[in-house]
Order: C-alpha cells, then sequence, then structure tokens
C-alpha cells in the first residue's frame, strides 16, 4: 500500500502540473494577487501575429530537424548494423559518448565556428572573400534545424537499430533472387519493413524538436525569430514589465497540438502492426552486407557526422576557453593563451553555492526517479491494484508534454503557494520538475527489466513466511542493481546537462551549473563560459568512464534511450 500511495501521489502530481497549465491560460494577472477568469489570453494570442510567425518557425524548425536526423541516423544504423563499414566499434561508442557535450554548449560551439562577426570558419573564409562580416550565418531557422538535426540524431538511431537488427536477411536475398539490386532491395525491402521504428522516431523527435529552447534561444533570441517555446520563455520572464503567465500557459498549451496530433498519427498506424512482423517461428542469422570498395565512404559519411556533431563544436569551446578574445590558431593567438577563464570558472563554482546547488539537484533526482519508478513498476508489473495500467499510462505522459511545460507549471504553483511555502524560487522547485520530466524514462527501464524476473521467485519467499516487502528487499532489489544503477546515472547525467526547465524556473537562490554557464555567455563572458562547458564535459566523461567500469553491458546496451 506504500508503494501504491507513491504511485498514486505521482500520478496525481503529472496530472495536476498538466491541468495547472491549461488552467493558467484563463487566468489574467499574477497568481494570487489579482488573477481572474478570462479568456483574454486566448484573443491576445491568436490575434497577435507574433504568433502566426513562431507558429510557422515552430513547424519548420520540426520539419529541419527531423529531415536532418533522417539524413544521417537511418544511413549510420545500416552501416553500423547491417554493413562490414570498419571501425564500427568505435562509431558505437562515440554514439554512446554523444552525451558528453550538452546540446547549447554545442550550439555555443558553432556560434564560435559560424557567428558572421566572430565566427573561426568566417574568419578563415574572410582572408580568400572580400567581405566585413560572414559569408556564412549561422542565425536563422535552417541553422537551428541543422544543429537540433545533430542533437537528436542518436536518439533515431538507437529507436530504428533495434528493429534493423531485427529484419530477416531472407526477405533481402528474395529480393535479390527475382533480379532487385541492392539499392532497390534496401528501398522496397529493408526499409518498408522498419517504417514502423522510422515513423516512431520521426513522431518523437518532432514533438522534443517544438519545445526545445536553448538552440532556438541562443540563434534566435537576438535575432527575432521567435517559436512557441521561446516566447513561452519571455512571457514570463520579462526584463520590461509584469510576467505575463496567462500568455505562457497558452502558449504551453498550443506546443501540445502537435503533440497530440502525432501521437494519434502514430496510434493508427499501430493498428495494421502485424503487416510489418519480421520475426517469427523460424530461426535466422543475421548476415552483413559487404560494400567491397564504398564501405571506406561509409565510414567517412559516419565520420562527417561525428566531426559536425562532436569535434568541431568542442575544440572551439576548449579554444575559446583559453583565449581572450576569438581569433583563428595563428602564433600571435597562442601567445594570448591564458588560464583566466579556468580561474573565474573556478570562483564561480566554489562561490554562490553552484557546486553544491549542482550535486543536489542531480542526486535528488536521480535517487528520486530511481525510487518512483521502482514503485510504479512493482504496482504495474507485480501488483493486481486496481488502477495500475492507469497509473502505467500517467507515467507516460511527461514524454508527450514539453518539459518546458513543466518548469511552466511548477513556477506557477510556485507563485500560488509563496505566502504558505517557500517554494517558489527554491532548488526544491527544479528537482521537482525534472524528477516528473524524467519519470517515464524510468519506469520504462524499470517495467522493461522486471518483467524479466519470473514471479516464482518472489513466491519462494512468501512460501518460506516471508512478506511480499521481504521478497522485494531481498530478492527484486538485488536481481535489479544494473538497472537501478543505469537509471539512477543516466538520470543523474540527463539532470546535470538539461538546462531548460533550470532557466524557466532560476532564480538567484538556486543557481547551477548550467545556468551559470548560460548566463555567464549571454553577459558577454564567453571565456567563462567556454572554461564553465569544459569543465562540465570533463566531469561528466568522468562520471560516464566510472559507470561504464562497473557496468559495461548494462550501460552500453541501454544508452540510446532518452
Amino acid at each position: 500500500m506504500v508503494l501504491f500511495a507513491i504511485g498514486i501521489s505521482v500520478s496525481v502530481l503529472i496530472c495536476g502540473l498538466i491541468a495547472v497549465v491549461i488552467w493558467a491560460t484563463f487566468l489574467k494577472g499574477l497568481p494570487g494577487v489579482d488573477a481572474h477568469f478570462s479568456l483574454v489570453n486566448y484573443a491576445e494570442v491568436l490575434f497577435d501575429p507574433i504568433t502566426w510567425g513562431a507558429g510557422l518557425n515552430t513547424l519548420s524548425l520540426g520539419v529541419w530537424t527531423v529531415l536532418v536526423n533522417l539524413f544521417f541516423a537511418v544511413p549510420m544504423a545500416w552501416l553500423i548494423h547491417r554493413t562490414n563499414t570498419p571501425f564500427k566499434n568505435f562509431f558505437l561508442t562515440l554514439m554512446f559518448l554523444h552525451i558528453l557535450l550538452p546540446g547549447f554548449l554545442k550550439v555555443m560551439g558553432w556560434i564560435m565556428l559560424a557567428s558572421p562577426e566572430i565566427g573561426l570558419v568566417n574568419q578563415l573564409l574572410r582572408t580568400f572573400i572580400p567581405v566585413e562580416t560572414g559569408p556564412l550565418s549561422i542565425y536563422n531557422v535552417f541553422s537551428m534545424g541543422f544543429l537540433q538535426g545533430l542533437i537528436l540524431t542518436p536518439t533515431m538511431f538507437f529507436m530504428i537499430s533495434g528493429p534493423l537488427l531485427a529484419v530477416d536477411p531472407s526477405f533481402e536475398e528474395c529480393a535479390e533472387v527475382v533480379g532487385a539490386t541492392r539499392l532497390r532491395s534496401l528501398r522496397f525491402v529493408t526499409f518498408p519493413l522498419v517504417k514502423p521504428a522510422i515513423v516512431s522516431a520521426i513522431i518523437y523527435n518532432f514533438m522534443t524538436a517544438v519545445s526545445m529552447y536553448e538552440v532556438a534561444a541562443l540563434l534566435g533570441g537576438a535575432h527575432n525569430i521567435h517559436v512557441f517555446s521561446t516566447l513561452m520563455f519571455y512571457s514570463f520572464s520579462r526584463d520590461i514589465g509584469l510576467p505575463q503567465y496567462g500568455i505562457a500557459g497558452v502558449y504551453g498549451v498550443i506546443l501540445l497540438i502537435p503533440t497530440l496530433i502525432a501521437l494519434k498519427v502514430y496510434q493508427s498506424m499501430l493498428q495494421s502492426g502485424y503487416r510489418y512482423a519480421t520475426v517469427t517461428g523460424k530461426g535466422y542469422k543475421q548476415k552483413l552486407i559487404d560494400l567491397g570498395r564504398w564501405k571506406w565512404a561509409g565510414a567517412g559519411f559516419i565520420g562527417v557526422y561525428f566531426l559536425l556533431d562532436i569535434f568541431l563544436p568542442f575544440l572551439a569551446v576548449a579554444w575559446s576557453s583559453l583565449i581572450p578574445r576569438l581569433r583563428l590558431p595563428t602564433r600571435a593567438a597562442l601567445a594570448t593563451v591564458t588560464a583566466d577563464g579556468y580561474r573565474s570558472a573556478a570562483v564561480l563554482i566554489s562561490e554562490g553555492g553552484v557546486f553544491v546547488n549542482t550535486l543536489e539537484l542531480v542526486a535528488s533526482v536521480g535517487i528520486a526517479v530511481m525510487l518512483i519508478s521502482l514503485a510504479i513498476s512493482w504496482i504495474v508489473v507485480r501488483s493486481d491494484l486496481p488502477g495500475r495500467y492507469a497509473i502505467d499510462t500517467i507515467s507516460m505522459l511527461p514524454h508527450a508534454v514539453p518539459t518546458v511545460a513543466f518548469a511552466f507549471a511548477v513556477t506557477f504553483v510556485g507563485l500560488l503557494l509563496v505566502r504558505r511555502i517557500p517554494f517558489y524560487g527554491s532548488l526544491a522547485s527544479i528537482i521537482l520538475a525534472h524528477t516528473m520530466a524524467y519519470t517515464a524514462f524510468g519506469t520504462r527501464s524499470m517495467n522493461a527489466s522486471l518483467v524479466q524476473i519470473h514471479r516464482d521467485l518472489e513466491d519462494a519467499v512468501q512460501v518460506c513466511g516471508g512478506s511480499r516487502v521481504v521478497a522485494l528487499r531481498k530478492v527484486l532489489v538485488p536481481l535489479l542493481i544494473p538497472t537501478l544503477f543505469f537509471t539512477t546515472i543516466w538520470v543523474t547525467l540527463l539532470s546535470y546537462r538539461e538546462v531548460t526547465m533550470a532557466l524557466f524556473l532560476q532564480t538567484p537562490k538556486n543557481i547551477i551549473l548550467a545556468t551559470t554557464i548560460w548566463s555567464r555567455w549571454l553577459s558577454g563572458d564567453s571565456i567563462t563560459a567556454a572554461a564553465l562547458g569544459v569543465i562540465m564535459t570533463i566531469s561528466m566523461g568522468v562520471v560516464i568512464s566510472i559507470a561504464l567500469r562497473l557496468f559495461p553491458s548494462i550501460f552500453i546496451s541501454r544508452m540510446g534511450t532518452r
């Protein structure tokens, strides 16, 4: 009953936060002060021309992101899993380590590379092209979609890897027997069989892309390129005037619309899922396709992706952390190398509670998600309690709700309770938002592992006189240690690198490392921001290295999940 109470409480909290977003759209004024019910928020948003421009930008951003995902992820999944492309293990390891460099740091790195004024690539091109700025510019919707596409490509890669590995090679062999070329076999046999996985990945990444904040804020904020997530943030985090919480809530509701439509399309497709079944009672053996001399072209294609996604932006950030003014790495530039950025970074981390806040945040979120996921998964998989499937469905809702909406709801609740509970602007508000957002991931991981443990083990404990609590503590938890460890570590890393929710909830009392990097960047202190970014990336690498040593098989097998 204690576990059931935890599951019910979390479900109520998730539904409550979603309801708060909807409720806030009908309030005009400051919550808890002069707020009153009204439809004026919808009128202001829907009749504002900025809204329609932001809607078009949001849609374009989602489409460009998915197109970049498809361009890189589908060929890479096929090359790595179905062909004899060289260096596959190395590329797969890089895909796992993709999380080392947070998305907002990659964007900062690309600004250092392709900004029209200071970009290193543009500085190099201007030595050959007589222009004052440019010739490249990163401040447009296409560039935003391109960078989001690079960031989300590993997600699509891992979502389609399993189905690609499960395709029976006999289907392709039959196509070749009747005269189909390898390319036609790939086009008309292999990819149609993994269509559900590809469509699922497209929908998932599109949902993520339209709600992402940091890329649009860094590239579009200063150039009046708005999307719904940035308009939502600017509505209640204004430099001039009072926050417009009702307006922000309307943008949050609008963000749910493309998500619900995408989910409906996917559910309709699942109704004919039997058409894509390829794994039957007959055994089959996976066979690699020999690409011949084209295998090196395949390796080069994969290498280009990692060059764009990891190496170039990280090198730009690392170089920027060593010089006071961004310039090409010449002999004159090397003479200006300094450690001032790292000294400033050390001061910021040690003062102001940044280090303590960050440590408390990631530890609390990791442990909380692990315990909540264990409780909900045990209720769903092991118990016969009423409403267990409803609890499981609700625990999945954070996948369909933009994280910015969760952050907004937590902020709104904090303002309503500000006179009774000192929740608004506290570190606990960020912990709550992160915990609710990552519960879906934790429950999916825990459900899959708990299903694999036979009930007979628990029945044996009860036959010997032990209770269900004893069975849970003595049998299930020890067998689930790898999954518990993985869930805690992975959620800790996600919380460590996440900046969007923390930005929505930040105050001087709850500053963490990710928001410190963001604020130093926006204030023009790029050398300190870059130094903090290098420190953040290296510290994440240390955590992942320890995790790989302790549980290499369980960690690597699951790292593709969001």
